[in-house]
């Protein structure tokens, strides 16, 4: 115990002792010389000459996975080993559009990729222009066959996969999809991509603004249809496989604390996240060359697909981590002490806001750690609560592990408009190096001061506080609130107590206290697994929220839109309430058979992901009352009777919903407090 809390303070002084002034330096400290040279060498690898890529079971995947192992071990990490999983796999080997310009030349434009399937060798098509892809967009156009070029903006209209699937029921070729603001908005020559969330089937390619500007006056210059030639090969294949590659430094207990960072990635991705996996990687080299004698084991773990790799679900992403937890490894969430994800605070030149997010049990933690790092003011830093889906460490999250994420929080990050999942994100960006410095210091002071602990620093009392600002049901939130109170204080009299026995050298009174964390850690375990199932829920757009807020929203749209609608007043219906039940915003501009599909992937298309239950009830359906209504205004007329009595409808089966949510919610906060309660009386 003594040995390894000296470790641990060497460590320490080794790391963060003059922090400030690496941060001033203008030389590249070594640990960060070591994370560039990691960062550099994953991405440099690709699967496609023109952009890179390295998707889920490609070669340039397997590639990274071997060089990380290699790396792991040279750097002197126990029990490296790589964990294969099955997973769709996605090479985009290659996406180019010829065309002939003005002069008679043949030129060619480089095409981004989505995760579907397509392959055409030289092949001569029609391309069209459909503006948004909407289906009011197609109206008077034929587009079977031919490769349709669209406009997106996936930040603030739709994801890629609804104006590719309307595309695919019309019978195009293809997609060809411009980000016309959202993302990859760097320069007008940036290519983004995104995760697809939709079939392999339904085609879809991305193309830079002055790509789009070219193509768009071909179209024009040709009378609304041009000809060009497509060359493409993007291969999706069911149920192939990727690896995760770990190891790890052995502590003195079974318990774990976890670094992540995933490795995959889209272009070249020097910052999402092959930087996350150079930064991991330095801590482990810092904390293996300083003789670091744990208490908890430290395991550092580089997830495959976690980009994308499943093919058809709205929840595609993190496959790697997902099946890690679930398949690979579940008895990891039984001793895993917390997550530290390295997955954001990229630190990119010129960008000075950075944040980090925490599960609601660990923000007092992060901010007593993290807060003091950044004083001096020479970044602009948050901590933020909950953490979201966003981010692999959720399927272990939902196994019952509490995570620390590196996070980045639009308008606040410079990356993530411009350059995230783009032909942008490459070291030519730019890097900071004392940023990144100080987050190869952050990170390893959450690890060292996690490992210094009794029993894990959850307060559970931030996660009940935050549902009493909307809740408004039958489980006692107040009393839960004491328990949560009851039980934080345990743990941080039983880490003092620990802290105070190393400290007067009483290994055997350390010890004692050291059992109890243990096994007061396999309780919190548990709580925490039943809490985030009890209060974490997905609303339509995969916005992590408490389960009864979609159906108390659901509740309150449909009885404005009724209220309008007996008031003869329509246009407020559609435009005030409608839109705002479940997944309707996407019936006013898509058809049926689109919004249909969309609909049923969201709900039914999640088992054996990691969204599985996360929407707790079936969408409302409202695409026909919609453009009946529509029509209704366009031909003035006034009975609205069917529509009222449909919505009437819906509103009974929502408020039969939140009646069935908050019964369970009442049985779940009853149970977590007694457990609460129970565990904090033990210690």
């Amino acid at each position: 115990m003594k040995r390894a809390l000296v470790g641990m303070l060497c460590l320490a002084m080794l790391l963060t002792g003059g922090w400030t002034a690496l941060a001033e330096e203008a030389q590249t400290p070594e640990d960060v010389a070591f994370a560039m040279q990691v960062t550099e060498t994953i991405a440099d690898l690709g699967d496609n000459p023109d952009i890179g890529n390295r998707s889920s079971g490609s070669a340039a995947e397997r590639q990274a996975a071997e060089f990380i192992e290699k790396t792991m071990k040279e750097i002197g990490l126990q029990n490296v080993t790589v964990d294969s999983f099955t997973a769709d796999t996605w090479s985009f080997n290659r996406g180019r559009v010829y065309y002939t310009d003005a002069q008679g030349q043949q030129q060619h434009l480089v095409l981004g990729g989505f995760a579907t399937q397509l392959k055409a060798d030289m092949q001569e098509v029609s391309l069209v222009y459909a503006g948004r892809g909407t289906a009011q967009d197609y109206e008077g156009l034929d587009v079977k066959g031919k490769v349709v070029l669209i406009d997106i903006n996936q930040a603030e209209d739709w994801w890629i996969s609804v104006p590719a699937y309307e595309a695919y029921t019309r019978g195009a070729l293809c997609v060809l999809a411009c980000n016309v603001d959202g993302y990859a908005y760097y320069d007008q020559d940036t290519i983004g991509s995104q995760d697809i969330c939709g079939p392999e089937y339904a085609a879809a390619f991305s193309l830079s603004q002055n790509s789009a500007g070219i193509l768009k006056a071909l179209i024009q210059d040709n009378g609304g249809e041009a000809q060009v030639v497509l060359d493409v090969e993007s291969i999706v294949e069911k149920d192939g496989s990727s690896q995760n590659v770990w190891g790890e430094i052995p502590g003195e207990t079974d318990e774990v604390i976890y670094y992540f960072a995933h490795y995959d990635g889209y272009y070249h991705s020097y910052f999402d996240d092959a930087s996350g996996v150079g930064t991991m990687l330095a801590i482990a080299k810092n904390m293996v060359e300083s003789g670091l004698k744990p208490d908890k084991t430290i395991r550092f773990v580089a997830h495959g697909a976690e980009e994308w790799g499943k093919a058809d679900t709205e929840y595609d992403w993190s496959k790697g981590a997902y099946a890690q937890i679930t398949e690979v490894h579940p008895e990891w969430a039984e001793t895993a002490f917390a997550i530290l994800n390295i997955d954001g605070m990229n630190p990119v030149k010129g960008h000075t806001a950075y944040s980090v997010a925490a599960t609601y049990e660990l923000k007092d933690f992060t901010e007593q750690v993290a807060l003091p790092l950044y004083a001096d003011g020479a970044y602009d830093f948050q901590v933020n609560a909950p953490t979201n889906c966003w981010t692999e460490d959720f399927s272990y999250v939902r196994a019952g592990v509490p995570s620390i994420v590196a996070s980045y929080e639009e308008p606040r990050s410079l990356y993530r408009g411009s350059a995230y999942h783009s032909s942008m994100d490459n070291v030519v960006l730019g890097v900071d190096e004392a940023a990144w410095a100080r987050n190869i210091q952050l990170f390893t002071a959450f690890a060292l001061e996690l490992d210094k602990l009794a029993a894990r620093p959850v307060d559970f009392e931030d996660r009940f506080e935050a549902m009493a600002e909307s809740y408004q049901g039958q489980a006692d939130i107040e009393g839960i609130r004491a328990a949560a109170r009851q039980l934080k204080e345990a743990i941080d009299q039983l880490n003092a107590d620990y802290a105070a026995a190393l400290e007067a050298g009483d290994d055997q009174a350390a010890q004692t206290l050291r059992d109890k964390g243990i096994a007061l850690d396999q309780e919190t375990h548990l709580i925490f697994k039943d809490a985030v199932a009890a209060t974490a829920a997905f609303d339509w757009e995969d916005n992590t929220v408490f389960p009864y807020e979609v159906t108390s929203g659901n509740i309150a749209a449909l009885e404005g839109a009724i209220d309008a609608l007996e008031q003869g007043d329509a246009a407020l219906a559609l435009d005030e309430y409608l839109y705002n039940v479940d997944y309707n915003w996407y019936a006013y501009d898509f058809s049926q058979e689109t919004y249909t599909y969309l609909l049923d992937k969201m709900y039914n298309k999640a088992e054996g992901t990691w969204g599985e239950g996360m929407i707790r009830r079936p969408g409302e359906d409202l695409w026909e009352e919609i453009h009946s209504l529509k029509d209704k205004i366009e031909a003035g007329q006034t009975d609205f009777a069917a529509e009222i009595e449909a919505l009437e409808q819906a509103l009974e089966r929502q408020q039969g919903y939140a009646a069935e949510l908050d019964e369970q919610m009442v049985s779940d906060v009853d149970s977590l407090t007694q457990r609460m309660t129970q565990a904090a009386a033990g210690v």
